[in-house]
C-alpha cells in the first residue's frame, strides 16, 4: 500500500459531503463488515453516507439496527462519490437486486476490494491483496488520524474475522493478525462480536445441518472431495434463510480426509450456484470457478451456472473437480 494511493482516496472523500456505499449481493460477513464499517467511520467525519443492500443484512451480521435502502435511487445526482467494496465481479455489484453498475453512478464509482481477480471496473480503484476488504477499510480509515467510533471498530473485525475463519484460514497473515490487535485498541469488542458470529447459531439450522450432513452429502476422490445438495424444500423444511449460511460449508470442510468442499444450491430459476473451499493449497479452487466465469481466492471461491436440476448440477461438479487431481492420483484414488 503506498501513501500517494490513500491520498487519492482520501481526497475524494473529503471532497465528498454526500457519499453512497454498496457492496456485493448475497453479502457475507466481510461485505457487510467493510460496507458499514465504512459507512460509520465517515459518518463520525461529518460525511452523509446512503447505504444500499438490497438483499438486506443477514441476522447473522447484524450487530446493531442499521438503516439501508433496498436498490439504488433513479435519481443519483445528489451523490458525490460512489464506494463500492468487495465486489470483485461487476455483475455482482449490488446497487439492485439485478447486479451490475448503473452507468449513473459509473463517473463516481471508486472500487476498494481484496479479490485478486478483479478486473478494476471503476473509475478509481483501490485493490490491495489483503486477507479481506475490511483490512483495506481499517488501513484507510487509520491514516486519517482519527479516533475510530465503536461501531466501525466492531464491524471491520466481523469482516476481517469471517474472511479468515477467525484467523484460522490460510490466507491468515501477520498483517492480518496486526490489523485485528489494533482494532481492539480501537475499541473494537471481541466478546460482541464472536459471540454474534461463531455463538449464536439458530436452533432451526443446527437442525438443518444435521439432516445435510446426514442424508445430502455427496462424494468423489475417494472421499476427498464432498459436497452438500442444498434444495429449496430443505430450506423451507427448517425455514433456514440462505442469507446465513456462512459458515455451513464449514461443516463440510471440517470432514477429516477432505481436501475440497462444495455447496450446490438453487439461485433461481435453472441458475446454480456452486460454492467450494479448499483445504489443500496444491487444490485452487480459484482456478476451477474462472473456467466457468466465477472466481473468488485461491482456497475460496464459487460460480454460477445453467443446469436443468441438482442431478446435472452434482454430475458437473463431480467430473470438473477431477481436473484438480493428476492422472497418477485419480488412478491411485480409484
Amino acid at each position: 500500500m503506498t501513501a500517494d494511493r490513500f491520498a487519492e482516496v482520501k481526497e475524494r472523500i473529503a471532497a465528498a459531503g454526500n457519499i453512497l456505499l454498496a457492496t456485493h449481493l448475497k453479502p457475507d460477513g466481510d461485505a457487510i463488515g467493510s460496507t458499514l464499517g465504512l459507512a460509520e467511520y465517515l459518518k463520525s467525519m461529518r460525511k452523509k453516507c446512503t447505504v444500499v443492500l438490497p438483499d438486506g443484512i443477514p441476522e447473522l451480521y447484524l450487530l446493531q439496527e442499521y438503516d439501508y435502502l433496498p436498490a439504488i435511487p433513479e435519481n443519483c445526482s445528489g451523490y458525490d462519490l460512489v464506494i463500492l467494496l468487495d465486489t470483485a465481479v461487476p455483475a455482482r455489484a449490488g446497487f439492485t437486486a439485478n447486479g451490475y453498475v448503473p452507468e449513473s453512478v459509473q463517473d463516481k464509482l471508486q472500487l476498494i476490494d481484496h479479490h485478486p481477480d478483479n478486473p478494476a471496473y471503476g473509475k478509481w480503484n483501490l485493490l490491495e491483496h489483503r486477507a479481506a476488504t475490511a483490512e483495506i477499510v481499517f488501513e484507510l480509515c487509520e491514516s486519517f488520524g482519527q479516533a475510530f467510533p465503536e461501531s466501525s471498530a466492531n464491524f471491520l473485525l466481523m469482516g476481517l474475522l469471517t474472511d479468515t475463519g477467525g484467523f484460522r484460514f490460510d490466507n491468515t497473515d501477520p498483517a492480518a493478525l496486526r490489523s485485528g490487535a489494533k482494532l481492539l485498541e480501537c475499541g473494537a469488542k471481541l466478546n460482541t462480536v464472536v459471540n454474534k458470529i461463531y455463538f449464536s447459531k439458530p436452533y432451526n439450522q443446527q437442525r438443518f445441518e444435521s439432516e445435510m450432513l446426514e442424508k445430502h452429502l455427496y462424494w468423489a476422490c475417494n472421499k476427498k472431495v464432498v459436497w452438500a445438495v442444498v434444495t429449496p424444500e430443505l430450506l423451507e423444511k427448517y425455514q433456514f434463510d440462505r442469507r446465513n449460511s456462512e459458515g455451513v460449508i464449514d461443516q463440510l470442510r471440517m470432514i477429516a480426509g477432505t481436501e475440497i468442499a462444495a455447496i450446490i444450491s438453487c439461485n433461481g430459476k435453472d441458475s446454480y450456484r456452486i460454492s467450494m473451499r479448499s483445504k489443500n493449497p496444491q487444490r485452487p479452487v480459484a482456478d476451477l470457478a474462472r473456467r466457468f466465469n466465477g472466481g473468488g481466492h485461491a482456497m475460496a471461491a464459487g460460480m454460477s451456472l445453467k443446469f436443468p436440476s441438482f442431478e446435472a448440477a452434482s454430475e458437473f461438479f463431480a467430473q470438473e473437480v477431477k481436473t484438480l487431481f493428476s492422472p497418477e492420483e485419480l488412478k491411485d484414488l480409484g
